[in-house]
């Protein structure tokens, strides 16, 4: 179990972690501060870790959709993290880069459907997609260990 003051040092990791590029793409606002709000009145230390859980995971996380060739603004990660994605498209193909020296980092290709990817290091990335029809892609912050 996490105390309050572990908990407290793992949300405020987790806010820095997101550059001010993607601020804009992933505020919090008015509902995601309500929803944090809401986990603190949880008297049982299980059911409120679970509440900031699905409130980090739901507010936290930033979504980019297109249709062809794009690419993401940069970001921070302290720990990595999980790239969902949905292509409907013949030719997909996922290219994350270090963002301060532009190595590869990740590739996957696949055609239509659903996956994810996952990057097990800390750095500011970015992401490349390039497609033959339109994708969605989420960002999931990994969680910081202890």
């Amino acid at each position: 179990m996490m105390n309050r003051y572990t908990l407290a040092r793992t949300a405020m990791m987790i806010l820095t972690a997101i550059s001010p590029a993607l601020a804009t793409a992933a505020t919090i606002g008015d509902k995601g501060i309500a929803a944090l709000r809401d986990c603190q009145l949880h008297r049982e230390d299980e059911a409120r870790l679970a509440c900031f859980d699905r409130a980090a995971a739901h507010y936290l996380s930033f979504d980019f959709h297109g249709n062809g060739r794009e690419h993401t603004p940069s970001f921070e990660s302290a720990e990595g993290f999980r790239l969902e994605f949905h292509s409907d498209s013949v030719i997909f193909v996922v290219y994350v880069f270090n963002a301060d020296n532009e190595e590869l980092v990740n590739t996957y290709s696949s055609g239509p459907g659903e996956g994810e990817i996952s990057v097990h290091e800390g750095g500011r990335f970015f992401i490349e997609v390039k497609a033959t029809d339109s994708w969605k892609i989420r960002v999931r912050q990994l969680a910081i260990s202890d």
